[in-house]
């Protein structure tokens, strides 16, 4: 019985392999100013060989969102997405103009501590962060987010 059982975890762990490859760097958390939501940037690094997907992102002190720009014939516009890809062997950037992470109903007594996070994924485990705030954007930098 315990040659089954020994065997059974161990076709269990290589035949449904967890994806631990992920890692997340140079978050940027910007403050919105005038009532307007803030902003994350940064990079999500995958060094497994399996893509992966990140599907949501949770804080305990405000709504997070993950946006993307798409282009409607002559127009880039933000729209939510559900899930971005975090490619084998590559990147995710989170930037200005592409994927990125909106963040809203942040209480106002809490825009100067660091932002706690937790990225969950498909298939990797989930990663709890920190970000700490950066500058305000400026309102030409936040266009198309005001009310949303």
């Amino acid at each position: 019985m315990y040659r089954f059982w020994c065997a059974l975890t161990a076709f269990i762990l290589t035949a449904f392999p967890v994806n631990a490859d992920v890692r997340i760097e140079a978050l940027e958390l910007r403050a919105g100013i005038d009532g307007r939501p803030g902003i994350i940037f940064g990079k999500l690094t995958n060094t497994g060989a399996t893509a992966d997907r990140l599907i949501r992102v949770d804080s305990p002190d405000a709504r997070i969102e993950m946006h993307t720009h798409e282009m409607r014939g002559n127009v880039m516009r933000m729209r939510r997405t559900d899930a971005f890809l975090v490619p084998a062997d590559g990147n995710l950037t989170l930037k200005s103009g592409h994927h990125h992470l909106m963040v809203f109903d942040w209480a106002l007594e809490k825009q100067g501590t660091p932002l706690s996070l937790t990225f969950k994924f498909d298939e990797s485990p989930s990663i709890s962060v920190s970000a700490s705030p950066g500058k305000a954007y400026k309102n030409e930098e936040h266009k198309g987010h005001k009310g949303h």
